[in-house]
């Protein structure tokens, strides 16, 4: 027998005695005659979990939207996250609700800044400008599928320390 026979022929016995193994299993842990095409499912359901796995997206996606005021934005989240300046470029709103809808909620994410520090207690020490993720979230008027942030209703989730 040629050797990809035999691997093959491995690989089907190999199947059979887990099967039954699977089936005497459940039969002794259970106390009841099995569901043989109920275990394979399970078994196929499970393995198809894992190669799907992190393709397919659960919850509706976000829709990116248009900021018509980022400057205040900008120095609303700066004010409020306690850092130098934000990145107007990383500048970004999201929102799961309809832009049909007159006020939304969005969600708002941008790159953050401290500038150099330097400390003179005994040694001098330069600290490299140091970057911040900051995640805040405010509700917004819709113009014309743009939107426009009320910078007093932003709230900051979290800032986190980029390196």
């Amino acid at each position: 027998m040629s050797r990809i026979l035999k691997f093959f022929l491995f690989i089907i016995l190999f199947i059979i005695f887990f099967e039954a193994g699977v089936i005497g299993s459940y039969t002794l842990v259970t106390s009841q005659p099995p569901d043989v095409e109920k275990l394979i499912d399970t078994q196929l359901d499970i393995l198809s979990s894992y190669l799907k796995m992190g393709k397919e997206v659960i919850g509706p996606k976000a829709e990116t939207v248009n900021i018509t005021n980022k400057m205040e934005v900008a120095e609303a989240l700066q004010k409020r996250a306690q850092v130098d300046g934000v990145e107007l470029e990383t500048l970004n709103a999201t929102t799961f609700e309809d832009l049909e809808n007159g006020r939304v909620n969005v969600n708002i994410t941008a790159i953050g800044y401290r500038e150099n520090i330097t400390e003179s207690t005994g040694q001098i020490v330069i600290r490299p400008t140091a970057r911040f993720m900051i995640t805040a979230t405010a509700a917004a008027t819709v113009e014309d599928h743009e939107i426009k942030v009320d910078v007093g209703t932003i709230r900051i989730l979290s800032v986190i320390r980029v390196y």
